[in-house]
Order: structure tokens, then C-alpha cells, then sequence
């Protein structure tokens, strides 16, 4: 593997990738493209100068799915076809894959072509990934509609004229239940038509399936408060779709502080050595401490990359970080991205990239820029050193990956053997790919929770965490040769980079966050992701709103 260090080069002409995007998408959507484009631009910008590099100096597949991946994981959002979120296991290799998947069917063929014609020739720079991103996420708008379009039907509102904003709430907890609820995709879940019309109508509360149902109501009223404040009195379509994508982008970050942090906690008052909790433990809270949430079965534990079982004679366990950031607690649904937990990782990497602003580095570098940028580390038996390639580190393999783990066994999870990221399933697609149940029977949980030891329970002797020398490295097999260049040129640069890297932080922030803390919760409908493939949508127009 050779890596270069080159910053990302100026990409296409604009004008040319606009008149061509104009040409199939229309004029007035491929400027709105480009508006909603340059400001992505500066969200990825330190994640792509950090990456390798093409010789044309922008980002191979595998590096512009990553990229990608970083971008839209900040608000949860796990979108289907970049590495994590692969539930067909159609893709074999990671790097095989183009990140052009994303856009589906969902836009005509001439514009995925454009970009594949860009990936090929030089790889995607930076405006290209911005642009593609831009257009993801318009599609995501364009579901939105959709999904507003059904609850204004579902409420007998008609879609021309004002909405008050008495009857706004109702809409909204309409359209996040649907959400919750997954209405679009009920083959395989354990709910069925009937009961999800009861829960939409309110005849069922839906505390029954989502015992955090009141805490998400708050939220949607403190995004309405902001977005649409009562003084305004009534709102237009467009403006109530505009409340509904501003509860998507926050939705992420309440879910991670309402439902993921807390199921944290209780993972973490469960360990016995640090990140891993006994699957003895594990069954036992589900079984007699009414955690009824961790019951997956041992088969998709392992599948999830969740179970650590490297310890031989003794009771499996379950790897904490893998486990919360697994598919099994993903919630919603949406064609593009399943609404996950937030890995607190990649905000550490976030950090890292800006103070290194290279894919690699010495070990003593590296080392430094963690103690720079990062939390102190847990004692790590491996040095940097050790997993230096010709003497450098390199921060997008997977041996820094596994390092990682070893230094926040809390925050970062453990790359799989071969990889550098799980591919995990839904819940659901799991079971049909399997014919297996992804929830342990009663009868599972009881022979492992028989076995806990009282001996160990406390005892941490037996704690080192495991440890394998397989190395896989980012874009390492994809067909462009890049190369090292001038490395004492970019040293400088990193340096200076740690200098700045926290007035870089503070600039590129949220401009609002919520703070909320509440109960674990998790519900049961999470089976699902759509099977069916509707015809592809007019660039024109919305697709059929999806009921």
C-alpha cells in the first residue's frame, strides 16, 4: 500500500458538472444543488484532506464512501450502501463498491453516470463529494414530502391553504410515529396494518412500542417552538415540511442522547473489563432486571461483530461500543439511512484528521496529536510503532482501528478480523437471510445465564483485550496507484494544524444543540428496512407519497 500525501486537487469545471446535472435534473434544482453543495464542502474538507489520495489527488471509491459516511453519521443518519449499513451483503469487498449507490433508482441513470465517469477517470474530489451529497440529501427532502403529503391525507387537511398551529402538533406526532412505526415496510415486522392504524389514530398508546414516545412528543414541540412559534399562527405545506426536516436533522442527536447514551450507562454499570460485559450478565439483565432489549440471539451478536469470544473456557461477552453502534438499535426508517446511534469514535477521528491532515504519520506524531487533541488513552500493550507501516502509522487502517479499541474500549468498537468496518444487517434481514430468529429464546438466555462464575465476576486478571496482526488499508486494493510524496513538505502543516485545531472545531460547530438527558429505551419494531423497489421517481416532481 502507498499512500499519498497530496491535497485533494481542484475538482471539474462546476460549470460543466451544473450544465449536465441542469440537463437531466432541470436548471432551478441543480442550482439549489450547488447552493446546498457549497456548504458541505467546508463539512468535509478536513475529513478528505486527510485521506488517501489518488494520483489525480482526489478520493478513490472506498475513500469517498468513508468520507461520506463521516459527513452524514454526525446526525445518525447510517446511510444504506457506505460500508456500515449493508444488509443485501451484495457488496463483497468494500472497496468494490461506488459510493454512487446511495442515490438508489432514485435519480435518472445519466446523473449517477456523471459521477462514475468522475470516479473512474480521477476519483471524487471535494466539490464532488459535496455534490453528491447535496443531492442525497435533496432526496431526502423529497421523501420528507412524502411522508408530510400522508399525514396531511391521514388528518383530512387538505394540502392547499394554512394549517394552524393547533393542528401542526397532530401532524407532526403523526409523521414521527409513521417513522417510528415504519409503516412503509411492515412485512417482517411484529406488527401488521391493524395494529399500526391503531397506534396512528391513537387508539393504542405508543408508549407500547416506544416507551420514549413522550419524550420524543417534547422534542417535536421544542423544534416547533423554534421553527414555527405560536405567534405565527398558521403555516403553508412548505413550511410544515421545513419543521419536519429540521426534526430529521436534530432527531439523530436526541436519539443518541434519549435512547443510545443511556443504554450505555447501563451496559457500562454491567462490565466486568473495560468495553465488555459477560453474555452471562448480558442474558441475565434481559432476563430477570426487565432490560428486556439486550435478548439478540448469540448467532447475531456475532454477525453484529458484538461478541467477543477469544477467550477460550470462559462465557462469551459482549463487546459494548459494537453492540450500541450495531443495527439492532438503529430506529425509523427512511429509503436512504437507517437513524442509528452515534459513534463517538468518529468524533475522535474528526479530531485526529484535523491535528495530522494527512493519512499517515510517524508514531511519535501520531502519539502527539493524541495527547494534543484527544482524552487521555487506557494502557494499550501494542505501540504505534508496531503497527507503522515503512514507519509510518496509518490512521485509516485497520491495526489503528483495533488500536483505538484498545486505547477507548468505551468509544471505539473493534474492526472485524478482515475489514476495516462491520457489516451489520438489520434485524430483519438477518433473519431472512439466515432463517434464523435475531431474538435468543428464553431457553438460550437461561444456559448462558446459568453459567455465571461468582469466582471471576469481579476478577479483571483475564481482561486483555484480543488482539490480531490481519491489516487491511483504505482504497488498498483499488486500481490507481498513489503514491508518497515529498513527506517532510506536509510535516509543517500537521504541526501547525494542532496549533489550530481547536478555533477549527469552534468555527465548524453546531449553531444550536440540544442537551437531554431520559431513560434507556429502545422499540421493538426495528426488523424492517424496505424490500420493495418502486419505479424510479420524476426528477420533476415527488414520488408517490409512500403510506
Amino acid at each position: 500500500m502507498r499512500v499519498a500525501f497530496v491535497i485533494c486537487a481542484l475538482p471539474l469545471v462546476w460549470g460543466g458538472l451544473l450544465e449536465d446535472l441542469g440537463a437531466s435534473l432541470g436548471e432551478s434544482r441543480a442550482q439549489q444543488l450547488q447552493r446546498d453543495a457549497a456548504a458541505l464542502e467546508t463539512e468535509l474538507r478536513a475529513t478528505v484532506k486527510a485521506l488517501p489520495k489518488t494520483s489525480e489527488g482526489c478520493l478513490a471509491s472506498s475513500a469517498a464512501r468513508y468520507a461520506l459516511h463521516r459527513l452524514f453519521v454526525e446526525k445518525g443518519w447510517f446511510v444504506k450502501g457506505l460500508q456500515e449499513l449493508d444488509p443485501s451483503r451484495e457488496i463483497g469487498h468494500p472497496n468494490m463498491s461506488s459510493p454512487v449507490v446511495i442515490l438508489q433508482d432514485q435519480v435518472p441513470a445519466s446523473v449517477k453516470s456523471l459521477f462514475e465517469q468522475r470516479l473512474q477517470r480521477t476519483g471524487l474530489c471535494l466539490s464532488d463529494l459535496a455534490m453528491l451529497a447535496a443531492l442525497l440529501e435533496d432526496l431526502v427532502h423529497r421523501e420528507t414530502m412524502q411522508r408530510v403529503s400522508a399525514a396531511f391525507r391521514a388528518k383530512h387537511v387538505p394540502l392547499v391553504g394554512k394549517v394552524s398551529v393547533e393542528q401542526l402538533g397532530t401532524l407532526l406526532d403523526y409523521v414521527m410515529m409513521s417513522y417510528i412505526l415504519e409503516v412503509a415496510n411492515l412485512e417482517g415486522t411484529n406488527l401488521d396494518q391493524q395494529d399500526v392504524s391503531l397506534y396512528l389514530s391513537g387508539k393504542r398508546p405508543m408508549e407500547e412500542v416506544y416507551p420514549n414516545w413522550p419524550k420524543t412528543q417534547k422534542f417535536l414541540r421544542d423544534i416547533q417552538g423554534v421553527v414555527a412559534p405560536s405567534r405565527r399562527g398558521s403555516l403553508t405545506f412548505d413550511e410544515i415540511t421545513h419543521v419536519v426536516e429540521e426534526i430529521h436533522e436534530h432527531y439523530g442527536r436526541f436519539h443518541d442522547e434519549v435512547d443510545c447514551q443511556d443504554m450505555k450507562n447501563v451496559l457500562f454499570g454491567m462490565e466486568r473489563c473495560p468495553g465488555r460485559v459477560d453474555l452471562s450478565r448480558f442474558y441475565a439483565a434481559s432476563l430477570y432486571e426487565e432490560k428486556w432489549q439486550f435478548s439478540e440471539s448469540v448467532d447475531y451478536l456475532r454477525d453484529l461483530g458484538a461478541l467477543d469470544e477469544a477467550r477460550h473456557g470462559r462465557v462469551p461477552s459482549v463487546v459494548v461500543s459494537n453492540y450500541v453502534l450495531g443495527a439492532s438499535n438503529c430506529i425509523g426508517t427512511s429509503r436512504f439511512y437507517a437513524q442509528c446511534c452515534v459513534d463517538p469514535c468518529d468524533q475522535l477521528m474528526a479530531k485526529l484528521e484535523k491535528a495530522l491532515a494527512a493519512p499517515a504519520a510517524p508514531a511519535a506524531s501520531v502519539a502527539a496529536a493524541i495527547k494534543a487533541v484527544l482524552p487521555p488513552t487506557a494502557p494499550v500493550h501494542h505501540t504505534l510503532e508496531g503497527i507503522a507501516h515503512d514507519g509510518l502509522v496509518v490512521i485509516h487502517g485497520r491495526l489503528f482501528a483495533q488500536w483505538l479499541h484498545h486505547a477507548y474500549p468505551q468509544e471505539c468498537p473493534m474492526p472485524p478480523s478482515m475489514g476495516l468496518r462491520l457489516r451489520q444487517e438489520l434485524p430483519k434481514d438477518f433473519t431472512l437471510r439466515t432463517g434464523q430468529d435475531y431474538v435468543a429464546t428464553e431457553k438460550e438466555m437461561k444456559r448462558f445465564a446459568k453459567k455465571v462464575d461468582v469466582k471471576v465476576k469481579n476478577d479483571q486478571s483475564d481482561c486483555e483485550l484480543p488482539w490480531t496482526f490481519d491489516e487491511e488499508l483504505l482504497d488498498e486494493s483499488d486500481e490507481t496507484p498513489v503514491d508518497i510524496t515529498d513527506f517532510n513538505s506536509w510535516i509543517p502543516v500537521a504541526l501547525a494544524s494542532l496549533a489550530t485545531s481547536a478555533m477549527a472545531v469552534a468555527l465548524a460547530g453546531y449553531a444550536w444543540k440540544r442537551q437531554v438527558s431520559a431513560h434507556s429505551a429502545r422499540g421493538p419494531l426495528l426488523q424492517t428496512e424496505a424490500q420493495a423497489d418502486p419505479a424510479p421517481a420524476d426528477p420533476a416532481s415527488p414520488a408517490p407519497p409512500v403510506v
